[in-house]
């Protein structure tokens, strides 16, 4: 037999041993399953036993000891579920490599790669996970001597074969030997697949440059810088499915945090970690975060999002407060009002005061003044709890609470005419009706003052930005006239409960030097996508909250789209006691090279792309002399694509919202039902073509890329940022469509870089 007639013989024995498994799992849920019913019914029928204080105990251990079962049998089937899953996907393709090696004196071993490990029924492992020590030799071993480490050692080998695989629906559609980290063929043809709507791992390629990121472990502080298509994103979310195996001891799912720009993005890498098998980690935007944090206020959406991309520009004042600025100043302004404390509020109830702001000034300088001021107002709170215990024992005595309480205590009797009715029981009763009326109506303030809300925290805030010297506005080049307008915005915001993402993160950090706030998340490791719009504020924050949590930083400076202040500049300052390892990946692996060519004519000398050899049609610019021409050209390129090539999806991407819109209607009800208009974040991708427009098409990727009536309405650098994002989400096509009146930028490039051609 031949090398590929055993491999595809072992694939199937493989594929019958994953099924085995499956069935074995089933089973065993389908015993589980009766085996839970029944101690549902158990625990249902059971009662404490109150006989006797011997059998009380004995019915409380029984009882708990079933509640232990209980709980074991959910983590069983939690357990049993993640491995089916896993299952289901290694059933269609069980591997993508196989390694061979010996260790010393010993016989040669092979073990194949996959997205979790196998074991036949003697326990001997067939496939490993791809992020287990050993399966490092495939990603950076070469043939010959060479080693693999672990945590406490390493160990040399010999390294035999190095083989890789692709394997769809259960079927081996190529196998090749190499001695390199990938070969070069296997990765194309890889690249040269479809895209689909949701990202798709890449563990069979993954390069030498992303194995090192993925595999980090000596670093806290991870900054990744990739170029479009670089795979900066999948070596990211990889890296998260290695720290999930490699700490799968201690590590809860719910201790990661991955931020994402938008939902629609979120929607698209979503399914990539449970394609590694690992459990799905939910990505948030960091808006959907900060509104967790403060659940009181409504966090305003942010409508100039598209302007900002458009024009590359920010206001100067969300500039300055996206910057570290305002957010280094909060630790001075803390400790300067230490000493007298926060600004106060009076407690009231139906307008009348209880305990007034002064009363609680008093009580808060009576506190230990070595104390930090959060510390202080814990003690204080407890104060105004104590005092209002006793407010409640004061009320208790008045008149009305003993009406209202023989009132209640008549109706009780006369509801449960089975009551006993001795002096005894009378009085218990009376008394507990008593401390429900009382409490009733001071619940409102106890709930407030153990939410600290008798710290003015609005007005407090508006005071801390009275305080921003004038050398720091005049730094970021806001007039005072401009601040003085911000600050009565924010005064009016704060009436509706609303407040600006900006000014969200600065309150919210003022707040926790104020007072205790505990998170309920806690995070071990952070992740962030597009790190370019994520600006230094939104970093310090979780900085605050997570000071010992792992961070890795991910994003293109190529395409910044935000005017903010970046955190790359704000290294330094925002850790200043960590050292910084910096990866940047440089090669691009989703446009073909002639895509890649024209893309880079966007870019400075300095920032040009590397490619991969893949090769594709040079791409298109299409002219028209009228609107209505392009458009028909427009639809008509699309058709043929569609047509030719099934299986690919297909973006016409618009400059703006308004252009997509504009084209969107200028199509008849059929086309409308074949073409999908994306102009929100909170939509997903539904059907293989769609039109969208630029800012939301970052990070995304798609076989075919019609570039939208790039005009006169193109002239600027920043507009140049915008055609290189518009043409490197283009994977296999390109296509620019222009009306009469080109854009300038098209008439720098090199003709040798497109084809031309135009339509009446």
């Amino acid at each position: 037999m031949t090398a590929r007639d055993l491999e595809k013989k072992q694939l199937v024995q493989t594929i019958a041993l994953i099924q085995k498994e499956q069935e074995i799992i089933k089973k065993q849920q389908e015993v589980a399953a009766d085996t839970l019913q029944t101690q549902l019914k158990e625990v249902a029928d059971k009662r404490i036993n109150t006989g006797s204080e011997g059998a009380f105990y004995e019915s409380v251990v029984e009882y708990q000891r079933h509640e232990q079962e209980l709980s074991l049998r959910y983590q069983t089937a939690e357990t049993q579920m993640k491995r089916l899953k896993t299952l289901s996907v290694m059933e269609k393709s069980p591997y993508f490599a196989r390694i061979d090696f010996k260790e010393g004196l010993e016989a040669p071993e092979t073990l194949y790669l996959g997205i979790a490990s196998l074991r036949n029924q003697a326990e001997d492992t067939l496939v490993i996970d791809w992020r287990a020590p050993i399966a490092n030799l495939y990603y950076e071993g070469e043939l010959g001597t060479t080693f693999y480490a672990t945590d406490s050692d390493q160990f040399e080998v010999e390294l035999l074969l190095k083989r890789q695989f692709k394997i769809q629906e259960g079927e081996m559609l190529s196998m090749v030997d190499t001695s390199e980290i990938i070969n070069d063929d296997f990765l194309l043809e890889i690249l040269d697949e479809a895209s689909s709507s949701q990202m798709k791992n890449i563990v069979s390629t993954i390069q030498k440059a992303q194995n090192a990121i993925i595999r980090d472990t000596t670093n806290k502080i991870l900054l990744i810088e990739g170029i479009a298509g670089s795979g900066k994103t999948s070596a990211l979310l990889q890296r998260i499915a290695y720290l999930m195996y490699r700490n799968r001891k201690w590590l809860d799912d719910d201790q990661i945090l991955l931020f994402s720009p938008n939902h629609l993005f979120s929607d698209y890498i979503s399914q990539v970690l449970p394609s590694l098998g690992e459990s799905e980690v939910p990505t948030r935007t960091f808006r959907d975060f900060l509104q967790a944090l403060l659940p009181k206020y409504t966090i305003q959406k942010e409508e100039m999002e598209e302007v900002h991309f458009l024009t590359g520009k920010d206001n100067q004042i969300e500039r300055m407060m996206n910057s570290l600025a305002l957010v280094s100043l909060i630790p001075e302004y803390l400790e300067k009002i230490t000493s007298i404390g926060p600004l106060f509020r009076d407690l009231k109830i139906k307008g009348e005061t209880y305990i007034t702001r002064q009363q609680i000034r008093q009580w808060y300088e009576e506190t230990n003044p070595q104390l930090p001021l959060y510390q202080r107002s814990q003690l204080l709170q407890s104060q105004i709890l104590k005092k209002i215990r006793g407010l409640e024992q004061a009320e208790s005595h008045k008149a009305w609470v003993k009406d209202e309480t023989e009132e209640r205590l008549q109706a009780f009797f006369e509801n449960d005419p089975h009551q006993e009715a001795t002096e005894e029981n009378e009085r218990r009763i009376r008394k507990k009706i008593r401390q429900q009326i009382v409490r009733r109506k001071f619940r409102a303030l106890t709930n407030g003052v153990q939410n600290y809300q008798f710290i003015n925290r609005p007005k407090q805030y508006l005071h801390f930005l009275q305080q921003v010297p004038k050398a720091i506005l005049a730094k970021f080049m806001v007039t005072e006239q401009d601040w003085s307008e911000h600050l009565v915005n924010v005064k009016q915001q704060f009436r509706t409960r609303e407040l600006t993402e900006e000014d969200a993160i600065v309150f919210f950090l003022l707040s926790r030097g104020l007072f205790p706030v505990d998170v309920q998340q806690k995070a071990r490791f952070i992740f962030i996508d597009e790190m370019q719009d994520f600006p230094p504020s939104q970093v310090a924050l979780l900085r605050a909250l997570y000071p010992k949590a792992g961070i890795s930083l991910c994003g293109d400076l190529n395409q910044k789209v935000f005017g903010n202040e970046t955190i790359v500049n704000s290294l330094d300052t925002l850790f200043p006691e960590e050292s910084v390892a910096r990866y940047q990946l440089t090669t691009s692996y989703r446009s073909t090279q002639e895509i890649t060519a024209f893309a880079n004519q966007f870019l400075s000398q300095e920032e040009q792309v590397q490619t991969t050899a893949r090769n594709g049609q040079v791409p298109r610019i299409i002219q028209a002399n009228s609107q209505a021409a392009l458009g028909q050209a427009l639809l008509q390129q699309v058709t043929n694509t569609a047509q030719n090539q099934p299986h690919w999806r297909i973006a016409i991407i618009g400059k703006s919202v308004q252009e997509c819109e504009a084209l969107y209607a200028q199509l008849d009800e059929e086309q409308q039902h074949a073409i999908q208009l994306i102009t929100t974040e909170d939509t997903f991708m539904k059907r293989r073509i769609m039109i969208i427009p630029a800012f939301l098409a970052k990070g995304l990727e798609f076989d075919s890329v019609y570039a939208w009536n790039i005009g006169d309405n193109f002239t600027t650098s920043q507009d140049q940022l915008i055609l290189y994002t518009i043409a490197t989400r283009g994977m296999h096509e390109l296509t620019v469509l222009v009306p009469n009146n080109q854009s300038p930028l098209l008439e720098q490039l090199d003709t040798t870089t497109y084809q031309w051609q135009e339509v009446e």
